[in-house]
């Protein structure tokens, strides 16, 4: 006989519940052995970092009250990019090696970026706050061009009405003339998008769907969940509960300190904070 639970999972919650069942999907195991993994940084892909190797990537874009805006600093060793392979890791915008590696990558490797948002219709895109996406924009094309698979990995908060390929249409780093933070553009992504409903049904094998989305004293963006299923996997989808309430903010901890406005403490010192001709960054 089926029963069903009822539960409600914080945004953070969510991202460490998508990281466990990104790293138990059999492309991520196969990779470990004999392929390569590519981390693109942001908080949920930090989870799975710190998962995979116990190590936490460097954070850079974040939305915050004050809008889009970047890290406090970018001086630290812990990579953005994180390059894995043959159990070595390496930072794929500062190692030699690793461009080397990048030039190699085929359908056995496994690429995980996270996403800025998503929509019904499976299209999913990342906020650009440097021009052509950065060191990014490297990457992209190949994955596609070389067969390797991308997993998006994003949360139910990031759902947005409307279309993404629409609000691509809008969106641009030079298009607003003013802005909360730094003005960005949108880059769409091609892949696999994993939520935590498609994570509930990898790790326990149970269906769910939500009831309910929000709340309040750190309950906002969070998503209200009912899972049904047999006895076993309730209670193991209980523990697993129990696990993620426990985990806080994936990310280096300098680079979780959001930039400082107006001084050289901001990574981007005059992109994000200045006003720079007529486009006016920050509040």
């Amino acid at each position: 006989m089926l029963s069903q639970i009822q539960f409600t999972l914080t945004v953070n919650a969510g991202k460490w519940l998508i990281a466990k069942a990104i790293s138990e999907l059999e492309c991520i195991k196969e990779a470990i052995l004999k392929g390569k993994i590519i981390l693109f940084g942001g908080t949920t892909v930090s989870a799975l970092s710190e998962i995979l190797t116990g190590t936490p990537l460097r954070l850079s874009g974040r939305i915050t009250p004050r809008g889009t805006v970047t890290a406090y600093q970018n001086k630290e060793d812990m990579p953005h990019t994180m390059f894995i392979y043959q159990g070595k890791i390496y930072d794929l915008e500062k190692d030699p090696p690793a461009q080397d590696l990048l030039k190699k990558i085929g359908k056995s490797d496994v690429v995980v970026t996270g996403a800025n948002a998503y929509d019904i219709y499976g299209n999913a895109c990342l906020m650009a706050g440097t021009h052509g996406l950065g060191s990014r924009n490297n990457l992209l094309a190949p994955i596609h061009s070389e067969g390797s698979k991308l997993i998006i990995a994003v949360g139910i908060e990031k759902l947005i009405p409307g279309s993404v390929l629409e609000a691509i249409k809008y969106a641009g780093r030079t298009s607003s003339i003013w802005s909360m933070g730094s003005s960005v553009g949108l880059v769409p992504l091609l892949g696999e998008i994993i939520t935590e409903i498609e994570a509930i049904k990898i790790l326990v094998g149970i269906e769910a769907i939500v009831i309910g989305r929000g709340g309040i004293n750190g309950a906002e963006g969070s998503s209200t969940i009912v899972a049904r299923g047999d006895k076993k996997s309730l209670e193991k989808l209980i523990s697993l509960i129990e696990w993620l309430c426990q985990q806080t903010l994936s990310g280096s901890p300098d680079s979780i300190k959001e930039c400082d406005r107006g001084t050289k403490a901001c990574a981007r010192h005059k992109g994000c904070c200045y006003k720079s001709g007529k486009l006016f960054s920050g509040l």
